[in-house]
């Protein structure tokens, strides 16, 4: 499948988080999706589009929890 889904709900321990591969029901309060058929390029490689990485899925969750941590401005409390 083109897409992973992982879900969880904020108090889950790890050994909850559900993952499911397609098109899938929201199951927990928390869904990220990576769109493993989307291709990115890295100039400082090649610049061929490629398939993500796992490192690149693991550097931009990274970014998304800073923004979190940072914007004081979101709909979240």
């Amino acid at each position: 499948m083109a897409t992973v889904r992982f879900s969880i709900n904020p108090q889950d321990p790890i050994e909850s988080v559900v993952i499911a591969v397609g098109a899938a029901t929201v199951t927990k309060a928390i869904e990220l999706t990576v769109d493993q058929a989307a291709l990115v390029t890295d100039a400082s490689r090649t610049p061929n589009p490629r398939a993500i990485i796992r490192k690149e899925v693991i550097t931009a969750l990274l970014t998304l929890i800073a923004a979190l941590q940072r914007d004081n401005t979101t709909l979240l409390e």
